[in-house]
């Protein structure tokens, strides 16, 4: 079904819900639906963290892709659910739909919750009135119904000690102490920054700096840092494909002097454990999916037409200068 088609389905069957539905009910058991990528989950984990202020005795059940569920790991009152046939069975008192699908829909006209709030009515309205917003805002708007004053906007994921325990051997193996990270990779390669700049800017760092670049991603990314490495004249610097989960990445951030990266998983992840980020966009609308951090550099440009709609032979990502990120890195790392 087209997006928009499902966002008014999605809106008029949160409307026949809680028709009847109260706000002010005590809600004991949340579903929450987030089918949706790494930075998706990211930016929305401010609701489960609200809500679990709001409702702290409610037992939260995430129906997430599979890759996302390690996110939840130190949350005590968070399940994640990976196949939605395991839910069909159950009713919950209040329904979340930040990303569903037509089945998610039927499941809440068929199991009517005290209340449902959607991510479909929200884009909706704003679509009308004002635009799209920030992701963060946006998956907060959702909940806003629930909300008394400011609501919590953090968004930094929660690690135990393993994380931390992990990150630290692997530095203390090394004989690392201060370091930058980057992300070359994305999903499309239309936000990919080109290897070379890359390169130009790990010498940088490696030359004025005195500091060890560690490059990070997916097992599809490991070529590409491998590729990088390969023309930087420094041996200094680590490709660490693999060797370690989202969880201890996300405390090896926490350690590190600066982020550089393309939009991707790993930017929103190094963004929500608020450390100095450097982020490099080419399609994408502006502002909605950059970083909410008083230490984060964006840099991304504009096509007149077609701008979310670019390829590889026009994306706006290879507007970007190497000497204007490196101004940037001086900005953080001076």
């Amino acid at each position: 079904m087209n997006e928009k088609a499902l966002y008014f389905k999605s809106w008029i069957a949160s409307k026949y819900i809680n028709l009847l539905g109260s706000k002010d009910y005590v809600f004991q058991s949340i579903l929450i639906i987030k089918l949706d990528e790494i930075g998706d989950l990211v930016t929305s984990l401010p609701v489960f963290y609200n809500l679990h202020k709001l409702y702290p005795t409610a037992y939260q059940t995430l129906v997430c892709k599979p890759f996302n569920n390690i996110f939840f790991k130190n949350l005590d009152y968070i399940s994640c659910i990976n196949d939605f046939a395991e839910v069909k069975e159950n009713t919950y008192d209040l329904i979340v739909d930040l990303r569903g699908t037509e089945e998610t829909l039927s499941y809440a006209l068929l199991h009517k919750p005290k209340l449902r709030l959607d991510r479909g009515s929200v884009r909706l309205k704003n679509k009308f009135f004002g635009g799209q917003k920030n992701e963060i805002d946006t998956n907060l708007e959702v909940i806003n119904p629930l909300l008394n004053g400011n609501p919590l906007q953090i968004n930094k994921i929660v690690l135990g000690s393993a994380e931390f325990t992990k990150v630290n051997s692997f530095l203390s193996h090394e004989g690392v102490t201060k370091y930058v990270i980057m992300h070359l990779g994305a999903r499309d390669v239309a936000r990919r920054w080109p290897l070379e700049r890359y390169a130009q800017c790990i010498t940088y760092i490696n030359t004025k700096y005195s500091l060890p670049c560690l490059l990070v991603g997916g097992l599809d990314d490991n070529e590409l840092n491998d590729n990088c490495l390969a023309l930087v004249e420094s041996k200094y610097n680590y490709n660490v494909v693999g060797e370690f989960n989202l969880l201890e990445y996300a405390a090896l951030c926490t350690k590190a002097s600066m982020f550089l990266g393309n939009e991707s998983g790993p930017l929103h992840i190094a963004a929500a454990m608020d450390i100095p980020t450097i982020a490099l966009f080419g399609p994408g609308v502006k502002g909605v999916f950059y970083p909410k951090s008083h230490q984060s550099i964006i840099h991304h440009y504009f096509l007149a037409r077609g701008h979310t709609e670019q390829t590889t032979d026009n994306s706006t990502i290879f507007n970007i200068a190497v000497d204007e990120v490196l101004i940037s890195i001086d900005t953080f790392l001076k």
